[in-house]
């Protein structure tokens, strides 16, 4: 044990020491960590203390963990499922909703693959958010979505998609994350009473702007379909960081302009180059001749074809029309 005094400038914070005396862990260090004072005296004195009980040092995996945000409304099973993923109750579980106020980073290593679990509190509808610190926690959920690679959107398999459930996935497509649908609770749906295939149905029926996602069914109690919501995490997560050579991408795209042409402005679509410039979510920039006249439909189109191309499984597609490069007007000469 190091006991270590904090922001001792100088002499005029030295005279307060003597009251650190009485914590009865021996001689207390004084550092500065803004300026760095002490500080080399405090890291000699430790590694002094190790002695030959320090064993070798060993270099870190270098392997980037990958990041993993649950979200959804309160009462889902959020914490649930990260407390059954790690293996340990990591993060308080209650019965009422609105328990996890803040998010809670845990690493952990599954399968030899290193993951970081974000836990979120729940995200109700803005007119129910009334408590200072609930919405505090709607804040911190979403920026949440900003920072992790892959959204797990947990969805209460007795209850059925809500209006809510749609709003939270629209938050996880609209940050660019590549998602997982996760049907938490399935061991509580009576057997026979509704079929997976019809949940999926469901899902996409409802949630069309989220049909690239696959849908995991899993039980945060028993501890069912997590290697497979592993599988997902993996996969989406890959798919999220694939890139697309110039070459190709030209190629899909214009394939797909040939099976469905369209007339932009009076003249036909043409597309002069593409390229990725951007990776999670997958960005294409792509020169045409019309492209603010490009309806949201026919891009949708484009982005489809893309993704029918090239997989992106999970992940969303951002395409970004600018115009193509046309001939520079000649000078005058004088």
């Amino acid at each position: 044990m190091l006991l270590v005094a904090n922001k001792v400038e100088g002499p005029a914070q030295e005279g307060e020491l003597g009251e650190l005396y009485e914590l009865g862990f021996g001689e207390p260090w004084p550092v500065s960590s803004e300026h760095g004072r002490g500080v080399a005296e405090l890291l000699g004195a430790a590694r002094a203390r190790l002695g030959a009980a320090a064993g070798p040092f060993v270099e870190p995996s270098r392997a980037p963990a990958t990041s993993i945000a649950i979200v959804g409304r309160p009462n889902v099973g959020k914490s649930s499922l990260v407390n059954a993923l790690v293996g340990a109750e990591r993060v308080l579980v209650h019965a009422d909703p609105g328990t996890t106020r803040d998010a809670v980073d845990t690493p952990f290593t599954y399968g030899g693959r290193r993951y970081v679990l974000i836990d979120t509190a729940g995200i109700r509808r803005k007119g129910k958010v009334t408590e200072p610190l609930e919405k505090l926690a709607v804040v911190m959920a979403l920026r949440s979505l900003e920072r992790c690679q892959v959204a797990v959107l947990l969805i209460d398999a007795t209850e059925g998609l809500t209006a809510q459930d749609a709003h939270i996935a629209g938050y996880a497509d609209e940050a660019g994350r590549a998602t997982v649908v996760a049907v938490n609770k399935w061991d509580l749906v009576p057997p026979g009473m509704v079929r997976r295939g019809e949940v999926v149905e469901q899902l996409r029926d409802r949630l069309p702007f989220l049909d690239y996602a696959p849908v995991a069914f899993t039980s945060a109690l028993t501890g069912a379909g997590l290697p497979e919501l592993f599988e997902l995490v993996d996969r989406v997560a890959a798919e999220a960081r694939r890139r697309v050579a110039p070459a190709d991408l030209r190629a899909a795209l214009l394939g797909a302009v040939a099976r469905r042409p369209i007339t932009v402005g009076g003249a036909p679509l043409t597309i002069q180059s593409a390229a990725q410039v951007g990776v999670e979510p997958p960005v294409f920039v792509v020169r045409v001749n019309r492209p603010s006249e490009i309806h949201f439909s026919y891009a949708r189109y484009l982005v489809n074809s893309l993704r029918r191309a090239f997989g992106f499984t999970g992940s969303p597609i951002r395409l970004i029309f600018r115009r193509a490069a046309g001939r520079r007007p000649r000078r005058s000469q004088r």
